[in-house]
């Protein structure tokens, strides 16, 4: 700074003035040097991480670094060490206030570095791991970074006016009430992320349905405070995270875990068309590939029972085949016959109680895929399939009658 007072006196600069413009300019200059410091170190390192002198064996790592030019923050407390080594020389001790307000500048330049630098690793750390389904690192980042910023300012701001942090952490029980009506939600969502996280409720790209909010879609972000969906429409609905903590929602992740998509969906048989199998129908029925071993020994059988209990009068005293069991006996092979089908979960044919509508026969198996499509499209193969052979055992599907059937009757 004298260097800067000399070189005004010998511009035979006003006096009364040369004080003040002589520190304005020496400040000046202290932040101009500062700069040019900081944004050397920033080029150096930046054109060193994109040479080829920079490898690390994780690529994910490399590109995290290079990135967030994260070599740059070391620049940075370079800049702070070349400052602090020119206080000296632009602020001498004469000059006792400048140099103390220079040295707590730069002791505050440190530890906004070192922010900096924290804050630079938490961004690596989510670059390498945004894409893990099993870690919604993006809430736990977002809480450390709060976290340690909040402190960091807080030691910096009472470094800075001579007071222990202390003095600062022990006024926030007076204002906590008041920040815990500010911040209510952000607590509240901080809390339920913490929990879906540990508890490991939800992951990135799971399915999720959440009747509550209408969605019905894949987990593409989870947040501090919110979760956000895409649904299959492609709309995006944002949900605050305590609110898949305090109601229900329907993760189907097991269903994708397992590897196999269940079909539960039931034919509603017309009543009317259920009867005994007489043996014109049978020997219809015993020319179909999938039953005729299943009819052979059903025949043997009853026969044998009948023989035994000495029943000829009439079919009702005895047992007899019906066109629904042999039906059922008929879907429940053809449905374990698919190779779609897995045989690793339940398989079954089985009758629901009875409907105004009629008699539910209902299909209940699992896919060996969790593709969308490719189960749509198992599912309407089985019963397409399902719906068009009933006429052969003599049953009919019920519906509803329609304007045709009214009109037909009129005729």
């Amino acid at each position: 700074m004298q260097y800067i007072v000399s070189l005004f006196e010998m511009f035979n600069f006003p006096q009364k003035y040369i004080a003040l413009v002589s520190g304005g300019a020496t400040i000046a200059v202290f932040f101009i040097l500062l700069f040019l410091s900081w944004h050397l170190f920033n080029y150096i390192s930046h054109r060193f991480l994109y040479s080829k002198y920079f490898h690390l064996k994780n690529k994910e790592w490399q590109e995290a670094v290079k990135e967030t030019n994260f070599l740059a923050d070391f620049g940075y407390l370079g800049a702070g060490f070349i400052a602090q080594a020119a206080v000296e020389f632009f602020f001498p001790p004469e000059y006792i206030l400048i140099n103390s307000i220079a040295l707590k500048l730069i002791t505050s330049y440190f530890q906004l570095c070192i922010l900096i630098a924290a804050n630079d690793v938490l961004t690596v750390v989510y670059k390498v791991n945004k894409s893990n389904p099993h870690m919604p690192i993006k809430g736990i980042i977002q809480f450390i970074r709060i976290f340690i910023n909040f402190f960091g300012i807080l030691i910096m701001f009472a470094y800075f006016i001579g007071k222990e942090p202390t003095y600062f952490i022990s006024a926030l029980g007076v204002i906590a009430s008041v920040l815990m009506i500010i911040f209510k939600d952000t607590i509240l969502g901080l809390t339920a992320s913490w929990q879906l996280a540990m508890n490991e409720m939800l992951h990135i790209g799971d399915w999720i349905e959440v009747p509550k909010h209408n969605a019905d879609g894949e987990v593409i972000d989870i947040s501090l405070t919110t979760i956000s969906v895409q649904n299959w429409d492609k709309t995006i609905i944002t949900i605050p995270a305590y609110d898949l903590i305090a109601n229900s929602f329907q993760n189907w992740r097991g269903m994708s875990e397992a590897g196999g998509r269940r079909i539960k969906r039931a034919v509603f048989i017309d009543m009317q068309s259920i009867k005994f199998a007489d043996k014109i129908l049978l020997a219809r029925l015993s020319k179909i590939e999938l039953i005729k071993d299943y009819i052979a020994k059903k025949e043997e059988e009853l026969q044998t029972y009948n023989a035994a209990h000495d029943i000829t009068s009439s079919i009702i005293n005895g047992r007899a085949l019906t066109n629904i069991g042999v039906f059922r006996a008929y879907c429940d092979a053809y449905i374990k016959s698919r190779p779609y089908i897995s045989p690793n979960f339940t398989t079954m044919v089985r009758q629901l109680p009875i409907t105004p509508q009629g008699l539910p026969l209902e299909i209940y198996c699992f896919t060996s895929t969790t593709e969308w499509t490719a189960y749509e499209r198992y599912q309407s193969d089985i019963f397409d399939h399902i719906l068009s052979v009933m006429k052969e055992f003599d049953l009919c599907v019920f519906q509803e009658p329609t304007g045709a059937n009214f009109q037909s009757l009129i005729k």
